[in-house]
């Protein structure tokens, strides 16, 4: 695998010494790197992977689902348009109609305290097996999905959901306090994350623009998990177009209450309230909370210092000036 030129993080840095101290862990991440053309941070274990998503066979009927932040809401938004709102076949978990490609490569559940009846299956190997069409999603920057997908030997339809990068941390900061340890403090997050280190992914830029400058080429659809927020419905009818199904008034309706805060937030379909269980008996979570936290815009207002959202806006504007991708944002929400 020299094409992934890994490269590990060392301390030597503020950065890595904050990556050593609060977020590498011996159960959840023990430990991260750089690789790939764009220097993508991920556990050492998703190398494991790496290959075999490199050769994943891919599908032109295939439905394919990228997302920085609002990954589960959406998630079922789209699943329940292309099955024709289908409440009762939904009551099956999300993990299991809608699986995970790399979720397997992130982590070892053989370490933590589990029955072995309770380990999750290979993800990979669930999205491979599952039949036609498939619904996959995946967090991978466009230089780490399969060859087919990039090469364009196949066509599937992609559908990318972006967010408010500020909103997009603080979130990705309560979801990492919860399932992989982490011990930093938020303004200390938000240093990783600016930096593309640190936090899984890496570089939020290199991951929207991998996509971005290829949306001309490639069957994508991107929403924004604003527009989710301010008008559902019509969100849900660009969908619809897109996946080439037609719903009617009714279920558009229908749908739009399953997806309010509520619901999903009491739906064990969609809550991982399951995964937090195993979380919770193994003793591993540094902060407990809800997956389905707040789903609201604007929250890092009220979270992030006025100094870190200024270093933001900086970092952002630095990002996007002279981008096509500035005039689509409203990074003041």
């Amino acid at each position: 695998m020299d094409y992934l030129n890994v490269e590990p993080i060392t301390a030597d840095t503020e950065i890595g010494r904050i990556i050593h101290e609060k977020i590498l862990n011996d159960l959840l991440c023990p430990s991260l790197v750089l690789l790939g053309e764009d220097r993508t941070c991920m556990p050492e274990s998703f190398l494991n992977y790496a290959e075999r998503i490199k050769n994943f066979e891919v599908k032109n009927d295939d439905n394919l689902y990228i997302i920085i932040s609002g990954t589960t809401w959406a998630q079922e938004m789209v699943w329940m348009i292309a099955n024709n709102v289908d409440l009762k076949t939904g009551e099956k978990s999300l993990n299991d109609r809608f699986p995970f490609l790399e979720e397997s490569s992130l982590s070892d559940e053989k370490k933590m305290n589990l029955e072995p009846s309770e380990y999750r299956p290979d993800t990979y190997e669930v999205a491979k097996n599952m039949p036609s069409p498939r619904f996959i999603k995946t967090h991978l920057p466009f230089s780490l999905l399969p060859d087919q997908l990039k090469d364009r030997s196949k066509s599937p339809k992609i559908i990318y959901v972006s967010r408010n990068p500020k909103d997009a941390c603080v979130s990705y900061y309560h979801h990492c306090g919860i399932f992989a340890g982490c011990r930093a403090d938020l303004e200390s997050f938000a240093k990783l994350y600016m930096a593309g280190k640190g936090v899984t992914y890496g570089c939020i830029w290199k991951h929207i623009f991998g996509y971005w400058e290829k949306k001309d080429f490639l069957n994508i659809l991107f929403i924004k998990y604003e527009e989710m927020k301010a008008n559902l419905p019509a969100v849900i009818k660009r969908i619809a177009k897109f996946l080439e199904k037609k719903l009617t008034e009714e279920q558009i309706e229908l749908l739009t209450k399953h997806l309010s805060f509520e619901s999903m937030k009491n739906n064990r379909a969609v809550n991982f309230e399951s995964s937090l269980e195993k979380l919770r008996k193994s003793n591993l979570m540094v902060r407990d909370g809800a997956f389905i936290r707040s789903g609201v815009v604007g929250k890092y207002k009220e979270e992030l210092s006025p100094e870190t959202i200024k270093r933001f806006d900086e970092w952002i504007k630095k990002n996007v000036a002279g981008t096509s991708f500035e005039q689509e944002y409203d990074f003041n929400l």
